[in-house]
């Protein structure tokens, strides 16, 4: 049976289940509408896949300066940075290197933050007082949460008003002039629920010419009708600035990595600013015996301004609206949810000859619309089995048009084309629990990730061989995974192997300078985890081993470059005392291929190792204060490297903070 025929036998038969299921369903199997804290999530009760939880105790605890440290400390991650700040930084997940920021999708409390063209989610967007848990979902998502889920998702749940009034803040100072306060309060009065979150991060950069400053606020406010609906709304506003301190030959790396090629007359003009609002509201309906009813929009504004040097200035608005109506139903061992998911986005971006953007070079426009149509669902055939399965449909829509100032009449930077593209992912689980300690899964996905608008459309000042290359496909593939779970007393432990192929992996092609489907790719790797915790000792380690490589074209049987073969993350704490700890991290990570390197001939991007020490001190269960080192032994690495040119990480950095709940 071909894909195809299968794909639509999937449709068929979960139409059945679900006109079945409803058939069966009575008013007395839909409890009342009930809101816990845990709105937002996106892990399902018995997800068939690797997934883990960083939940509120383990963010509190952490000292983790952004949303990238906490990932890379916490969640195993592998976050890679230009700028040495992991706040910065870019997530990688399943084998993905360069390419890594459109294969991951990054949701907020189930809401994509993706960009539509190839650039990654600002991690400062995201500040670390907005977030009560982070849900790590490894592997193809795609049928699930749509385009981008390649590699898998980070869903970022934010904090939820407490019964009682409710506020936490935070302070903290370190290395390289950074400092850094936050606050978090949040109360429930006649029905409505409120919260509020600020935060502000100011660093002098651990290179010259690295500074970074935000500053964010968000509100929220969720109001109980009656007993069958809930309206909630958010607001939050986000404003960054920071410098790019470039990259260094070889000789400049070990000669003093914290230097910068940027530090002339001009160094000001090499650095980005950028402002993001956005603004969601939604509402819960109890249908009856329809099901609960989940309606969410969303509005977003992101205004970016970024200079790289002299004659290199533009201006970059990005307007996104969502809309996304959910109906979910829930019965005796079973659940379903079916939906819509309609995005729009518009881009428009001027490119300037000067600083003062006031001689432009050209302008363009672009607007690209997804819609997407989705079945998933959970069912228990028998005691102890889960199978579950989800189905999606996409279209999308892209128009874009350019115009260059100073050459009009050149085809090559004039332009006004469209494209239409559809895919659709279908996936597969079986879950097994013998025991509430023990459980077993497999899953198969049918996967696609769309092209992103600049990877059709030659728009950023970098032309390309077709400005609009409606030659481009979607990536499509099959993703096979298989694990195990065990729980005994104080240990846990976790195991899986996976298999992903993708056809058709979209990558610039230097040699003909331009993005293709240069190849088919395949990822073969494995993943183990194993923790305890006891009242005196917590202690964990991850190792995440993949081999990626093309496994067709000109490069067949080449690894993909800036994949690192191994990663391990550890940590161990030790609690002498109920109110002192003390907790040593671990990070090893693996030789891999510099970026470029199709021929694996170049010399490669080193392995390295870091360590973290963090001392904590809490005298009462409401305040603590604590002392961190970040890179203990001032390990001297990168973890991005472009045909010999090397972006150094960080060296030691100290840090002290403050948090008080009350």
């Amino acid at each position: 049976m071909n894909l195809t025929v299968s794909t639509r036998a999937a449709y068929f038969i979960l139409g059945v289940s679900c006109c079945h299921s409803w058939g069966q369903v009575s008013p007395t199997d839909l409890p009342p509408l009930v809101v816990t804290a845990l709105r937002g999530s996106v892990l399902p009760e018995h997800f068939s896949g690797n997934a883990s939880v960083i939940d509120t105790e383990k963010i509190k605890q952490s000292g983790a300066r952004s949303l990238g440290d906490l990932l890379g400390s916490e969640g195993g991650l592998r976050i890679t940075s230009t700028t040495g700040d992991s706040s910065q930084g870019t997530i990688s997940l399943r084998g993905f290197g360069e390419n890594a920021s459109a294969r991951t999708l990054i949701l907020i409390d189930g809401k994509p933050m993706n960009r539509p063209d190839m650039g990654p989610v600002n991690l400062q967007e995201i500040p670390l007082a907005r977030v009560a848990r982070v849900e790590i979902l490894r592997g193809s998502q795609t049928a699930r949460f749509g385009d981008q889920a390649v590699g898998g998702v980070i869903n970022i749940v934010t904090h939820q008003a407490a019964e009682k009034p409710y506020t936490n803040t935070e302070v903290a100072t370190g290395s390289d002039g950074w400092w850094m306060g936050r606050l978090n309060h949040s109360n429930s009065q006649r029905g409505y629920q409120f919260t509020l979150d600020s935060e502000y991060n100011h660093n002098d950069g651990w290179r010259e010419n690295s500074m970074s400053e935000s500053g964010s606020i968000a509100v929220g406010l969720t109001k109980r009708i009656n007993d069958r609906v809930e309206l909630n709304s958010a607001f939050s506003w986000v404003d960054q600035n920071g410098r790019f301190p470039g990259p260094l030959t070889t000789h400049q790396y070990f000669d003093d990595p914290r230097q910068s090629i940027y530090d002339g007359p001009f160094s000001d003009q090499y650095g980005s600013e950028q402002t993001t609002t956005k603004t969601d509201i939604g509402a819960e309906i109890n249908c009856g015996v329809m099901g609960d009813l989940d309606v969410r929009a969303s509005w977003m504004e992101r205004d970016l301004f970024w200079n790289m040097g002299p004659g290199s200035h533009a201006n970059n608005f990005l307007d996104t609206l969502t809309l996304s109506p959910t109906l979910r139903q829930t019965g005796s061992g079973w659940n379903t949810e079916q939906g819509v998911s309609l995005r729009h986005d518009q881009m428009d971006v001027t490119l300037f000859r000067d600083m003062a953007r006031q001689r432009p070079r050209s302008f363009s426009e672009l607007e690209r619309t997804t819609l997407s149509v989705f079945a998933n669902g959970d069912w228990e055939p028998w005691e102890n089995w889960h199978f579950n399965g989800a189905i999606r449909s996409a279209w999308t829509m892209l128009d874009a048009g350019s115009q260059d100032v100073r050459r009009p009449n050149d085809p090559n930077l004039n332009f006004d084309r469209s494209n239409n593209e559809s895919n659709e992912a279908i996936q597969l689980g079986l879950r097994w629990e013998p025991s509430p300690d023990q459980s077993a899964w497999f899953r198969y996905d049918r996967l696609y990730r769309l092209p992103s608008i600049d990877e059709i459309a030659a728009y950023q000042g970098f032309p390309l061989s077709q400005p609009f290359n409606d030659q481009l496909e979607a990536e499509t593939g099959h993703n096979f995974e298989l694990g195990t779970e065990w729980t005994p007393g104080a240990w846990s432990f976790k195991a899986n192997a996976f298999a992903q192929f993708l056809n058709g992996e979209i990558i610039y092609d230097y040699v003909q300078n331009l993005n293709v489907n240069l190849a088919d790719t395949r990822r073969l790797g494995g993943e183990l985890e194993a923790s305890y915790q006891t009242t005196n000792w917590t202690a964990s380690v991850r190792y995440a081993g993949v081999d990626a490589r093309f496994a067709s074209g000109p490069y067949e049987g080449n690894q993909i470059y800036l994949v690192p073969s191994n990663m391990v993350t550890s940590s161990v704490e030790y609690r002498p005392h109920e109110t002192v700890s003390v907790r040593l991290e671990h990070q090893f990570q693996g030789a891999c291929s510099e970026g470029n390197d199709f021929t694996n001939t170049q010399p490669n991007l080193p392995s390295f190792q870091v360590m973290n020490l963090m001392l904590r001190y809490r005298p009462t269960p409401s305040f603590s204060c604590y002392m961190r080192i970040n890179n203990l032994w001032d390990e001297q690495y990168a973890t991005i490297k472009y045909s010999g040119a090397w972006y150094p990480s960080a060296g030691r950095q100290f840090q002290l903070g403050i948090r008080h709940e009350f």
